[in-house]
This record gives structure tokens, C-alpha cells and sequence, in this order.
């Protein structure tokens, strides 16, 4: 028959198409309307059943005449391909993801009741019925019943057959009465076919991404389990749905804040952007080739950047990163050369931390660990301050302890000195006037060797202004250079009791008697000591107490205090105690020249006596 011809045919049995039915399922109504199949219809008026099935446009068109139907409703509810696995979905999109054009998915009590109006013929379709991610029907709110697959996908489009060969299935379904509420996700899904795309921030989206989308963040919000996910039920998967639309739809800020809040109930101790997001970062790496994604893309990457730490050169979500925002203390320690402690200490001052909060540190900034590195580099350590002044480190910590310069600990026994101070000092001994000979001048070391005097001490009047008439030597460096005039005469001051326990050297200086007979006295219990911490090397030393040397002092003299006292050398003195018979303090097999003090009052009698006749 000529196509004119065709055009110009009626059926004689027409029906009267749904809302939202498939150009498929209504030809397979027309079919069992009129007794034939649908293949069989469609030969005898001139389409191709495939075709009609697939919504092509001339056979969509030729439909419509034989039918008597609208050509735009055919059209609008085909799901025409528009390119490889994607199609149109009335008045929106989506792929096979979420559609499935060749399931057979009916509402069983839509079908029960359209067979008790319209009988065998009356079984129908709706396209809305295929979209995988609607559970139920939005008139009946019954779940919806997927019958089971047909050997080839033209007998799948004949509803009519379909519902006929699994009548059985339907009444079942239908008598149970499945309650299927629609969700705040469902309805926004019907939305967007029968109205179109909302004016939203997800109206680029089809519907299979705006289902990932809105799934896996729900299940990242609901705490999901990654590595379960997909033993989760369809209650679950539709809860998770809703969730992840609450916060998709108010757009990219509250996306923001619901990112900060899946970071914040990390219990990792250093949180990274993957374990947090979850099952919603997962499927988005998966997915961010799509175009249609790029907005999106955007918002996950840029709040990666910023929240946590970077390695350089490292790509997000396959976009670069361009600044490195935070960092982990593995990538600042290989960045700066300083251990991860130290760091994690050093910010700590500079920032003004505490020591819990600058030891609880997860992560860096570069900003934070430029400043870090820049008060690193102010400050020295006791070693190289030493060979910077050209001095004893010992002699450094007398100059710490005097105030000259100044010192930092973090955390540890080790101190560190401000370079400022060191240059400072430094300073100082450069601008004192330079002689071209030694003449009147000693040497630094040298001066302090012949009067017996500190170099911490003498190097502290200095700053202090009380020691004038210093100047500089050419050939020598650091403090050393100094050069200081032998007619200054500062006296040896002997060692106060300071108020504090003293070291077995200070304590044989203090009582003038060798560092032997102060162990000795320390072992027979006539000085009493303690254990102490060394500070600088965590060394444990032994202290003599304040309260014994108070003690001893009380009933003892020693040979170097009654020396001086008596202005005698102390060997002429201890012949002259000897022959008098003054006992010594006996220490063991020991003896200790310290004698006590009713002792030496008497023998200080009988040599006055027989001095004087």
C-alpha cells in the first residue's frame, strides 16, 4: 500500500493514552484491542516495531496518525536515545543508571484496576515506572512490582502480553498492598520529568547523577560503612537519598557546611578529605569526567584544598592543586629539614600555644610553618654559640644564667640562645677601640687566669658598666679578643651560700678544702646530699644541701677558713695545729682537715699564752 495510503488509515478500535505512558505500551493496547501482536500491527500499517519501541520520529509520527494520537505526547514520553546509554526522560534526562527502558515495572494496583475497567487490553505502562530510583506509585503509594525479564526486549515492550503471561505475580502484589510512601528525593524526581529540571543548583544534573549524588552524600551524613555499602537495602538507600537532597538542594554553601561537619566528627587523628566524605567522594572521582558534575567537582576540591593537607604536585579529584593550603608535619619536616616534634613545638610558641594544643597538631600551614622556620633560624644552639664567642659552652650557660644572653627550651633538656644576643655581644666587643700591641693590656683568658676571676663574672661588669678601659685585639676572635688593662683589679669573690643546694665543686670552693675531703664529709654523713636533675643534659648529679653546709659550719672550721682568717699559709698552720695535738675529722680511714670549733679556741688560748711569755 503506498505510504499516502497508510497515512490516511484508521484503526477502527483506538484507545485513549495516560499521562506519562510509553509509545510501546500504548501500540501493545492498540495490538490487543484489534486481536493481533503488536509486530504484526505495526507490519500491516506500515512501521517497524523496533523502531516505535526506540521512539523514532517518523515512527512516532506514523503512530500518531493511525491512532489518532498526539504526535507531542508520543514524543515527549518515548525516552528517546539521545547517545549512547542516555536518554530522554520526559521532560529530563538520565542514563541507565537509574532508567531502564527495557524493564517491565508496573504499579499492581494501577494494572488490577485498569483490567477491572478496561479488561485483558487495558494493561498499561508508565515511563515513570521504569526510573529505578522511584520505589513506589505516587496515586496508589504502593511499591512497585518488576515482573520477570522477557527472553528478548520486544516482548518486554508488550505490556499487555506481559501483564497477561504474569497475571498471577500482579494479584499478589496487589492483594499485599505494599505501602510505599513517596520521599522528599521521589518527589522531586517526578518534578523534574513531568515539569522539567528545578531553576536549583542540580538542575544540570540527569537523573543518574543527581541519584548518586544525593545517595552517597546521605550515606556519608548517616555514617555509612565505604566498605558495606552496597549491603545496604532499598529503605536505607531511599533514606540516604533524602538526606543528601536536604543539603544538595540549598545549594553549594550548605554542601560547604555539611563537608565541615563531616570533617569535624572525625575520630581520625589526622583527617583526610576521602575517609570523611566517604562513599560521596568515591562515587564523585568516579564520576568527574561529566561535564555536568564540574560545579560540583568544584566545591568538593576547593574545600579539600582548604581543609587539608596537601603533598605538592598532588591532584584532587583530577584537577591540580594550585597552592598547597595545609600539609601534613611528614611533608613540612621534609620540607624544612626539622624533626616533626621540634615543629609541632616551634609553632606551638610562635602561634602562643599550649603545650597540649601545640602537641595534639595533625597538620600545618605553609604560612605557619614559614614562621616556624624563621624564628628556627634566630636561634643557636649552646655549641655553636660557643664556638661563635669563642668560649666553653659551660661558659655560655654561666652567661645564660647571668642574663647576658638569652635561652629557649621546647620540651626537651636541650637550651637554644637567640642569635640577636649572640651578635649583639659580638657587636659590642667590635666596637671597643682596637690596639695594635698587647702593652699594658692582657688577654681575656689570660687576665682572668692571673687574678683568679670568672670570665662569665668579668664579661658581666662589663655589661653592666663597672669595668672601663677596655679594648679589642686584632688577631684573635669572639669574646677573647677583648683585651683588659692589668691595673684593673677585681677581686676573687668567694662563693655565697646561695639559696640553693651546691655542687661538690661549689661546696669545697665555699668551705676552702679540696673536692676529696667534701666527698669524704658526704660519705661519713657529716654533709648530707640530694639527687638532681641536670637540665641541660638530663644527667643526674649529686647536690650538697644547704641545711647540712649550715650545720657543719656550726661546729666546724675548716683548714682553708681558719688559713685565711689567721692570714697563715694553711701548711704552716696545719704543722702548728699537728703539734698542738687538734684532732682532725675522721671520715672512715680518712682524715679531713676540719677541726672543731671548741678545739681550736682552746689551742688558739695556749698559743697566744706562750707567744706572749
Amino acid at each position: 500500500m503506498p505510504e499516502d495510503d497508510i497515512r490516511n488509515v484508521r484503526l477502527g478500535l483506538t484507545v485513549s493514552p495516560f499521562g506519562g505512558e510509553t509509545p510501546a505500551s500504548i501500540v501493545s493496547r492498540l495490538s490487543a484491542r484489534n486481536g493481533v501482536p503488536p509486530r504484526d500491527l505495526c507490519s500491516d500499517m506500515g512501521m517497524r516495531w523496533p523502531l516505535l519501541c526506540s521512539g523514532y520520529p517518523d515512527q512516532l509520527a506514523l503512530l500518531a496518525d493511525v491512532g489518532g494520537l498526539d504526535l507531542q505526547h508520543l514524543e515527549l514520553w518515548s525516552a528517546q536515545q539521545v547517545r549512547a546509554g542516555h536518554y530522554r526522560v520526559g521532560r529530563t534526562r538520565s542514563s541507565t543508571g537509574v532508567f531502564r527502558r527495557t524493564s517491565s515495572r508496573v504499579c499492581p494496583a494501577c494494572i488490577e484496576e485498569a483490567l477491572g475497567d478496561g479488561g485483558r487490553s487495558a494493561a498499561y505502562q508508565m515511563l515513570e515506572w521504569n526510573v529505578l530510583c522511584l520505589s513506589g506509585c505516587e496515586r496508589h503509594k504502593t511499591a512497585l512490582l518488576d515482573l520477570p525479564r522477557a527472553a528478548t526486549s520486544h516482548e518486554t515492550y508488550d505490556v499487555v502480553a506481559q501483564v497477561d503471561l504474569h497475571r498471577d505475580l500482579v494479584k499478589q502484589a496487589a492483594d499485599r498492598q505494599q505501602t510505599c510512601e513517596a520521599t522528599e528525593f521521589e518527589a522531586y524526581v517526578r518534578r523534574r520529568i513531568y515539569r522539567g529540571p528545578q531553576a536549583d543548583w542540580l538542575g544540570g544534573l540527569e537523573l543518574t547523577h543527581l541519584h548518586g549524588a544525593c545517595m552517597t552524600l546521605g550515606a556519608a551524613i548517616c555514617g555509612a560503612p565505604l566498605q558495606h555499602f552496597s549491603t545496604f537495602g532499598q529503605d536505607q538507600e531511599r533514606q540516604f537519598c533524602v538526606e543528601g537532597l536536604r543539603v544538595l538542594s540549598a545549594g553549594p554553601d550548605s554542601l560547604w557546611r555539611c563537608m565541615e561537619e563531616l570533617k569535624a566528627r572525625s575520630r581520625s587523628r589526622r583527617p583526610y578529605f576521602s575517609t570523611d566524605l566517604g562513599a560521596f567522594y568515591t562515587w564523585l572521582r568516579a564520576a568527574r569526567g561529566r561535564p555536568e558534575l564540574q560545579d560540583l567537582l568544584g566545591c568538593v576540591h576547593a574545600f579539600a584544598v582548604r581543609n587539608y593537607t596537601m603533598k605538592p604536585n598532588k591532584r584532587v579529584l583530577g584537577r591540580p592543586v594550585p597552592d598547597v593550603r595545609r600539609m601534613s608535619f611528614d611533608t613540612a619536616r621534609r620540607q624544612s629539614g626539622l624533626g616533626g616534634a621540634l615543629l609541632k613545638r616551634l609553632i606551638g610558641h610562635v602561634d602562643g600555644l599550649s603545650e597540649a594544643q601545640s602537641g595534639a597538631l595533625t597538620e600545618t600551614t605553609p604560612e605557619q610553618l614559614s614562621r616556624a622556620i624563621d624564628f628556627w633560624s634566630g636561634l643557636r644552639n649552646l655549641k655553636s654559640t660557643a664556638a661563635a664567642l669563642n668560649v666553653l659552652p659551660t661558659q655560655v650557660k654561666g652567661l645564660i644564667d647571668k642574663g647576658i644572653l638569652r635561652s629557649i627550651r621546647f620540651g626537651t633538656a636541650l637550651r637554644y640562645v637567640y642569635a640577636e644576643d649572640v651578635g649583639r655581644l659580638l657587636a659590642d666587643v667590635t666596637a671597643l677601640p682596637e690596639m695594635p700591641g698587647a702593652g699594658a693590656y692582657l688577654p681575656l683568658r689570660g687576665h682572668c687566669r692571673n687574678h683568679r676571676i670568672g670570665l662569665v663574672r668579668l664579661i658581666t661588669l662589663w655589661q653592666e658598666g663597672k669595668v672601663d678601659g677596655l679594648s679589642r685585639g686584632a688577631d684573635l676572635t669572639g669574646l677573647q679578643a677583648i683585651l683588659v688593662p692589668q691595673d684593673v683589679d677585681i677581686e676573687a669573690r668567694d662563693i655565697p651560700l646561695a639559696h640553693r643546694d651546691l655542687t661538690v665543686l661549689e661546696a669545697a670552693s665555699y668551705l676552702k678544702i679540696g673536692v676529696g675531703a667534701i666527698r669524704a664529709l658526704r660519705d661519713a654523713g657529716y654533709l648530707g646530699h640530694a639527687t638532681c636533675l641536670n637540665a641541660d643534659t638530663n644527667h643526674r648529679h649529686t647536690l650538697i644541701t644547704r641545711s647540712s653546709i649550715r650545720d657543719f659550719e656550726t661546729r666546724f672550721l675548716t683548714l682553708g677558713q681558719l688559713a685565711s682568717a689567721s692570714m697563715v699559709a694553711p701548711i704552716h698552720l696545719a704543722r702548728r695545729l699537728d703539734r698542738e695535738g687538734v684532732p682532725t675529722v675522721r671520715c672512715g680511714s680518712r682524715h679531713v682537715r676540719a677541726y672543731e670549733r671548741s678545739q681550736v679556741a682552746a689551742c688558739g688560748e695556749t698559743m697566744r699564752r706562750s707567744r706572749h711569755g
